[in-house]
Parts: C-alpha cells; structure tokens; sequence
C-alpha cells in the first residue's frame, strides 16, 4: 500500500474536521477552542499507524480462503476499532492533564469516541483486509504487465522474439540499439530508455549511459582505480560500469 497516500489523506480529514468543527460553533453561535478541536481530532490521525499495523498482521496471518478472509475481517475490524477508540482516549486523557487546569474525563471521551466515530472506524477496519489485497493484486497484475519474460526486436521488417533471459547485455548503437544475447547479436531500432521499462528491474541494470546489463550474466568485477569498473560477463565481453550509475549496481560489489 502507499502509505504516503494513507498519510496524506488522514491529514487532510484532520483538517477537515477542525474546520467543521469552527463552521460549527459559527452557525449555532457557541464558543470555539483551537486546543480542545485539534486534541480531540487527532483520532483521524491515529489511523496513520493503526493501518500501517493492520496491514502488517494481514500478511502475517496471511487468511487463505474466502470465508477465513470473511472471518478476519470480522474479528480484526471489531478488535482495531476499540483499541483504536481506547488508545485515542488514553492519549486524549494524558495530553489533557498536561494541558488544562481541569483534565477531562476518561469516561466523558470515550462515550463520545464511540457515540461519534465508531461507524466509520468499524467500516474502515472491516473492509481494510479486502482493500489491502485488491490493491497488493492490482500492484502484481501492472507489475506483471510491465515485466516481459519476452521482448519483440525489430529492425526493418523483421520481428524477432527474445527470451530476456538470453540477454547478457544491451547496449546504444547510434542510431539503433545492440541486443546480445546468448547466440546472436540484433539490431534494434528503439531507444534503449523504451527498452529499459519492458524489463525486470531486479535483474536488468543501468551500468551506464549506453548500457543495461543482465545482472545474472555477470561473473567478475574488476576496479579501473578511478571509481568506473569493468563487467566480465559470461560470454568473455566485457561492459564498463560508470561511476555515475553506481547506485544501480553497487550492490554487486557485495553480492
């Protein structure tokens, strides 16, 4: 999941209910306190980390089957929901003693914790787990439409299909683009950048301006002494690695 969406959204309906809260006391003409609105809103900020944990015991428990999916929905969107409301009020109540003169009630905090936002945290933990999942397969179908085990070569009016695989190493040969492969050497009239999306890139690496190498194919690294290296692939070639790209492939130095 995108936590960083997660973050930004809870912040923003923060926000939000502050300021429903001061067009609240405007229209019925009654006091508004920024201390009291911005300490009680804080329970849309708690649902920061309580999604990050939820989806971290979903994989841990990782339910198989449709009606144990059914079921931990159940039980977890009870279960988060009330530690949700009770650590909100026990923060709520700690923070109010440091704040105010007269603290407020444990049991005035909660009642309106529950009477005000339990509906909406029950529906959003209970229907968290099969949002967690539609978002994880839709992340592995585009991943999985992005990566090719497959790429198409064309050079003129020929079409040539590579296993990925067989690909030691592809490199720029203005204007066209050199594909090795394990038996031949192609010409391929596409950038190298255009190439470059269609492959894993757990496997295939930016050495270099004008070089992606297939990382499985890489039997030795030996330093130029100035921060470059050269590459000796399996088939005896050998590829510079530029310093300027070094983040994409220094962890071969250790692996």
């Amino acid at each position: 999941m995108n936590f960083r969406v997660i973050i930004l959204f809870c912040i923003f309906i923060y926000g939000l209910a502050i300021l429903q809260d001061y067009l609240f006391s405007i229209f019925k003409s009654i006091g508004f306190y920024w201390s009291d609105t911005m300490l009680y809103n804080i329970y849309w900020l708690l649902f920061i980390p309580f999604i990050q944990f939820t989806n971290y015991v979903y994989y841990k428990l990782q339910p198989k089957t449709q009606i144990k999916k059914i079921l931990y929905a159940l039980g977890s969107g009870l279960v988060f929901s009330a530690l949700h409301i009770f650590i909100f009020t026990s923060i709520f109540i700690l923070l109010s003693n440091l704040i105010y003169p007269i603290p407020h009630r444990f049991s005035t905090i909660l009642k309106n914790a529950i009477s005000n936002q339990s509906q909406i945290t029950i529906i959003t933990y209970l229907f968290l787990p099969f949002v967690i999942e539609y978002l994880n397969r839709k992340k592995q179908q585009k991943k999985n439409v992005s990566i090719h085990k497959f790429i198409t070569v064309k050079n003129g009016t020929r079409r040539i299909k590579v296993d990925t695989s067989a690909i030691l190493f592809i490199q720029t040969d203005r204007p066209y683009t050199t594909v090795f492969s394990n038996n031949q050497k192609l010409l391929h009239d596409e950038s190298l950048k255009k190439l470059e999306k269609l492959l894993d890139p757990q496997v295939f690496i930016r050495v270099h301006r004008s070089a992606i190498i297939n990382k499985n194919h890489i039997t030795e690294i030996k330093s130029r002494k100035n921060g470059d290296y050269d590459g000796i692939l399996t088939s005896g070639q050998t590829i510079r690695f530029s310093r300027h790209y070094r983040q994409n492939w220094n962890t071969l130095l250790n692996h």
